[in-house]
């Protein structure tokens, strides 16, 4: 029998012999396999059918979930259980789409022995019909209807800062596909102003999602935007509004970074600090300064837009009627919660009117407070333990001397406490002891 020719480097043992690529090539199942450092040594024609690419073209690829490798090479990488050498599935969306149906379930078999496994495509699901997919013309008209919520004039007014923000929003607007910071305090809007640009912009056809940051888990911001079915690269969002990107870990910042630079959705952010500060204090990756607030957009406050406040409480509360010094009274505040805080007043001003004209008495105490309408509410007395109980006790000192006739023994005895005691009580309240001059016959001063 002639000895059996040496394996080539990437083979599964015993390919010399066995005809594994004819028998491969006959199966209806799309099937590749992986060599050394997983790459891409053989693909049968199903498979070539089923991805669009030509073994010639692919033979070699590293097959990873590497940053800047290929969609394909990410759909076709091993799991971490199929590297440690056990068979494994894996539900992957293909590589043209990133959202399904279909998805491809790929099972991984590594070859005992050998630095290689093979690797088996099955189809789950039917791809959508592009009539199934249109949007139905109801749901279109209420889209366009919830767009017009969302205009620049939404944020207009008379005041200067009101004006001169509007006026940024437009150009913004206008900005197709350029990255927008907008910085504020909390409550001035920056969420809504992220909503105006993208429905005045050139993807109000398609959807906006807003991410707080600060408020999910990190987990649960990278499953959103990248798990099973993303909406960031769905090709459905035209939009991602990231409430304090900060608050993320770096290495998802960077990950976020380079989906936004590679013609992702528009990106916009929001926070209370520009991007330049939140890079000095070491909280953010530069690339979001340098290549991701290209617009960055000051939030004017409440207080830097009085002028604007019977447009904003009519446009919220169509019908409310608000009287002129329950207007004048909220002008005069303060407003740290800005816009968000003013709602929230209005809102509880509003059940407190009845239905009625708000008026001075229905709004906070605190604001008439501050404006010197009402006086402060008078702090209560302070309740002093030491002086109360100093009061008992020379009151029952007092009652057990006079009932001993002045005898502090017998005193001591009724007190149940021992003579030496009563006598430092007495001498620490200043009681005069009995024999003593100035003593008067009921054991106190005279």
């Amino acid at each position: 029998m002639p000895d059996t020719p040496p394996n080539r480097p990437g083979r599964p043992p015993g390919s010399e012999s066995f005809a594994w690529r004819a028998f491969f090539q006959q199966s209806t199942t799309p099937v590749f396999v992986l060599g050394k450092g997983r790459r891409l040594r053989f693909a049968n024609a199903a498979w070539e059918e089923l991805t669009g690419v030509k073994l010639d073209d692919a033979a070699g690829m590293v097959c990873s979930g590497r940053r800047h490798g290929t969609p394909l090479a990410a759909a076709l990488a091993p799991t971490p259980e199929a590297r440690a050498g056990r068979p494994d599935t894996a539900r992957r969306p293909p590589p043209t789409a990133r959202a399904g149906p279909p998805w491809w379930d790929i099972t991984f078999v590594p070859l005992a022995g050998a630095d290689a496994m093979v690797g088996f495509i099955a189809v789950v699901g039917e791809p959508a019909p592009a009539a199934a997919r249109a949007v139905p013309p109801a749901v279109a008209a209420l889209r366009a209807r919830h767009a017009t919520h969302y205009t620049p004039d939404l944020f207009a007014g008379p005041s200067p800062a009101t004006r001169r923000f509007v006026g940024l929003l437009r150009h913004a607007a206008n900005s197709p596909g350029v990255p927008v910071w907008l910085v504020g305090e909390p409550g001035s809007g920056k969420e809504t102003a992220a909503r105006v640009i993208h429905h005045a912009g050139a993807s109000r056809d398609r959807a906006f999602v807003a991410v707080d940051c600060a408020g999910l888990q990190p987990y649960l911001v990278e499953s959103l935007l990248f798990g099973h079915g993303g909406v960031a690269d769905t090709g459905h969002v035209g939009t991602v509004y990231l409430k304090d990107p900060a608050a993320l870990p770096r290495d998802l910042q960077q990950r976020l970074a380079d989906l936004f630079a590679e013609n992702g959705p528009r990106l916009v952010c929001g926070s209370t600090t520009t991007a330049a500060a939140a890079v000095a204090a070491g909280k953010l990756v530069p690339v979001f300064h340098t290549n991701l607030s290209v617009l960055e957009l000051p939030v004017p406050p409440l207080r830097d837009r009085f002028a604007d406040l019977p447009r904003f409480v009519a446009r919220w509360f169509p019908g409310l009627v608000l009287d002129p010094a329950a207007l004048d009274l909220l002008a005069a505040q303060p407003w740290p919660g800005n816009l968000r805080e003013l709602a929230d007043v209005l809102r509880g001003a509003t059940a407190a009117a009845g239905g009625g004209a708000v008026k001075v008495e229905h709004l906070p105490r605190e604001f008439r407070v501050r404006a010197g309408i009402v006086p402060p509410a008078v702090a209560p007395r302070p309740i002093t333990l030491d002086p109360i109980l100093e009061a008992v006790e020379r009151r029952l000192i007092g009652l057990a001397l006079r009932r001993a006739g002045d005898n502090q023994t017998r005193a001591a005895e009724l007190l149940g406490v021992f003579r030496a005691r009563l006598g430092r009580r007495l001498e620490a309240l200043g009681i005069v002891k009995p024999g003593e001059p100035g003593a008067s016959a009921t054991g106190g001063t005279a």
